[in-house]
């Protein structure tokens, strides 16, 4: 890389320091674990980093709600995050510390990868800068920290920079890099490959005189091409998601739809103390508000550059927005039902506002066309002068920091004796949350990172239809029932988190005293109790069961 691209590198990597601000101070210890998606994104980047070096056959066999399967299929796959995460977590980085770089590393890359392609398209180094920070840091991407797969969206100008090569019948490694940015963008999260499908199709709908002009075979031919190779690798990889697929039903999608007031709506904090306060929604997935700066930048990239070479890539744009905005707004239009029934994968869509990162994405790219359209009009020093000030005025618009973390104090040590356990046997965290409750499950998944066990609690974006019968009899622990159970799963340790109970005195009194004659204490710190189920026989996966 030359200079240029180094120096914007590394800005994008001082922009994530900034807007993430306090977490540069204390990378290994601040954390967003106050939120159970936090932890449960941390928990899966953890277990692909183990599982893809230890058994990448059983990938998706992931050690929560045993003794089901395919259970990383309940979530967001974040393969490649995890990928990433192998190379940190093998030089002893906690699960903490590594989730943090790879938010780091996210907000960074997709800055980087849009000021590429931007670059590319203008020619214009400050419009590529400001393209890639009004993508990467935003109203939506910095409220969604403890969403990593938000974050890891450089696949989306990828693809739209891949899929223009072909349109305009270059060489074929774009054909290439379009099955990469695709089968990326579905390997990091279900919901970015959503995304980057539609404006895929906005951006092919809408230069529909490539598809008939003379190049139109070769367009054809290698779109078919690119299509099918992307469609056979990620099937091949993602088939679980067939096998434990939630279907989301129309009728409760509404209240996860965004409105016209989710794109005036932000929690910066220059907006937010002057206006945004009036007007803020109750979800913070539904903040989409672009940026003044950016917002008057593609505006003025509307008023003229039709007739260039990049007149068909700003009229893709303004189509990307208007298909985000109107699939955004859910079921409060007949579109959102139309495509729900007739493209399978909406069915797995849980937030239809989440459609609405399309519209600052074209917000984005319609920026960087404008600054540059601006910066061609003025001398070099003042072209110098007006980039580094929309590139100010932008981070300054957007800027949360300090955000609000909480500390991590890493996993008991009690979890040290089934780690020391060498055989495959489960474990059982207690109390066990069903219900609305469900979400308190998620720090076991962090902690069973200590060990890698499978785990009868669970926390994902759905769980099993058994899961709440099976699980019921589980909490009346220590009973004879609640035993006999537990080792037909082949659960020999149980883990008793006493102050986490809602009358901690007595469940304290209880596991203190507790006299059974299959249970025994092997380990307690504090107010935590570990207790192993005698006789329990190692669980026999021979028959194929998970």
């Amino acid at each position: 890389m030359d200079r240029w691209r180094w120096g914007a590198l590394v800005l994008f990597v001082l922009l994530a320091l900034l807007h993430t601000y306090p977490l540069v101070t204390d990378p290994a210890s601040l954390s967003r674990n106050d939120n159970a998606d936090t932890i449960l994104n941390t928990w899966i980047v953890s277990w692909v980093a183990q599982q893809v070096l230890a058994d990448p056959a059983h990938l998706f066999d992931a050690n929560i709600f045993h003794p089901q399967g395919y259970q990383l299929a309940r979530s967001e796959p974040l393969i490649v995050p995890g990928l990433m995460a192998i190379p940190i977590r093998g030089v002893g980085a906690s699960p903490v510390l590594t989730y943090n770089v790879l938010l780091l590393v996210g907000f960074a890359l997709t800055g980087f990868v849009t000021y590429l392609v931007v670059f590319d398209w203008t020619g214009d180094h400050a419009a590529g800068v400001l393209a890639g920070a009004v993508l990467a840091f935003n109203a939506h991407t910095l409220t969604r920290l403890p969403h990593l797969q938000a974050i890891h969206a450089y696949w989306l100008p990828l693809a739209l920079w891949a899929l223009d090569g072909v349109l305009c019948g270059r060489r074929g490694r774009e054909m290439w890099w379009l099955c990469l940015a695709v089968s990326g963008a579905a390997l990091t999260s279900g919901y970015l490959a959503v995304l980057v499908v539609f404006a895929l199709m906005a951006t092919a709908g809408s230069r529909p005189l490539e598809w008939w002009g003379r190049n139109r075979l070769r367009v054809v031919v290698r779109l078919a091409a690119a299509g099918g190779i992307t469609v056979m690798v990620t099937a091949a990889v993602l088939w679980p998601y067939g096998q434990v697929a939630a279907v989301r039903p129309l009728d409760g999608l509404r209240s996860l739809s965004a409105t016209l007031w989710s794109y005036v709506a932000t929690v910066s904090r220059v907006h937010y103390a002057a206006w945004s306060h009036h007007i803020f929604p109750e979800r913070t997935e539904d903040l989409l508000f672009p940026g003044l700066t950016a917002l008057a930048l593609a505006g003025l990239a509307l008023t003229r550059g039709w007739r260039e070479e990049g007149g068909r890539r700003r009229r893709s744009c303004v189509v990307i927005l208007i298909v985000g905005l109107v699939m955004s707004l859910g079921t409060a239009t007949p579109v959102y039902a139309w495509i729900y029934h007739a493209f399978p994968p909406m069915g797995g869509i849980r937030a239809p506002a989440r459609f609405g990162y399309l519209v600052i994405a074209a917000v984005a790219l319609l920026a960087g066309y404008g600054l540059s359209d601006l910066r061609r009009r003025l001398s070099p020093v003042q072209a110098r002068a007006v980039g580094f000030a929309m590139v100010a005025l932008i981070t300054i618009e957007s800027v949360h920091a300090p955000i609000r973390y909480v500390r991590s104090d890493g996993v008991s040590s009690v979890y040290r004796v089934i780690a020391e356990d060498t055989d495959d046997v489960a474990v059982l965290e207690l109390p066990l949350y069903r219900g609305p409750e469900f979400y308190r499950n998620a720090p076991y998944l962090l902690a069973s990172i200590a060990h890698w066990k499978p785990l009868v609690n669970g926390y994902s974006g759905s769980r099993p239809a058994t899961y709440d019968r099976l699980t019921r009899p589980l909490s009346r622990f220590p009973s004879n029932q609640s035993v006999r159970r537990l080792r037909r799963l082949g659960v020999r340790y149980v883990v008793a988190h006493v102050a986490a109970y809602d009358d901690s005195a007595t469940a304290r009194r209880v596991f203190s005293e507790l006299k059974h004659p299959a249970l025994e204490l092997v380990a307690k710190e504090g107010d935590d109790y570990v207790f192993r189920i005698r006789r329990v026989r190692p669980i026999d996966r021979s028959d194929g069961a998970p």
